[in-house]
């Protein structure tokens, strides 16, 4: 074998690796792009709103944030009197801080509820944003 045929074989595998770094980089993005919107086609916002109460639970690690605007029910929860979460749901520490300063401080708050689920017959809590 000369040195023109070992180029051209180092030539088309160099084309075949590119070739299939780009297919694999388009699948990834497009996996990515799904995820990114999966996430939030499973979300709803309310806000920014006051919360008028902020209930716990008796005993279980659980809060509700209850305010005196209409409460958002995307997923047809049975007892829609407020948004809760529960220690077990991700982030439900970082959400219970967040209420608690902006209840706190009289801050308005945005809550993200689930589309889909509910907790304790309540719009379940995905995140919270405190306004200015």
């Amino acid at each position: 074998m000369n040195i023109r045929d070992q180029l051209e074989i180092g030539d088309n595998l160099m084309k075949s690796i590119c070739t299939t770094t780009r297919k694999s980089l388009l699948v990834a993005g497009a996996c990515l792009a799904c995820g990114l919107l999966t996430a939030e086609a499973l979300a709803a916002e309310a806000g920014p709103l006051p919360i008028t109460k902020l209930r716990t639970g008796w005993a279980s690690d659980t809060f509700s944030i209850e305010t005196n605007r209409a409460i958002i029910n995307p997923a047809g929860c049975v007892s829609p009197d407020g948004y809760m979460s529960d220690s077990s749901h991700p982030g439900c520490k970082t959400h219970y801080a967040a209420t608690l300063m902006a209840f706190s401080t009289a801050k308005s708050v945005t809550v993200i509820v689930s589309d889909t689920e509910c907790f304790s017959g309540r719009p379940k809590i995905q995140g919270i944003s405190v306004a200015q």
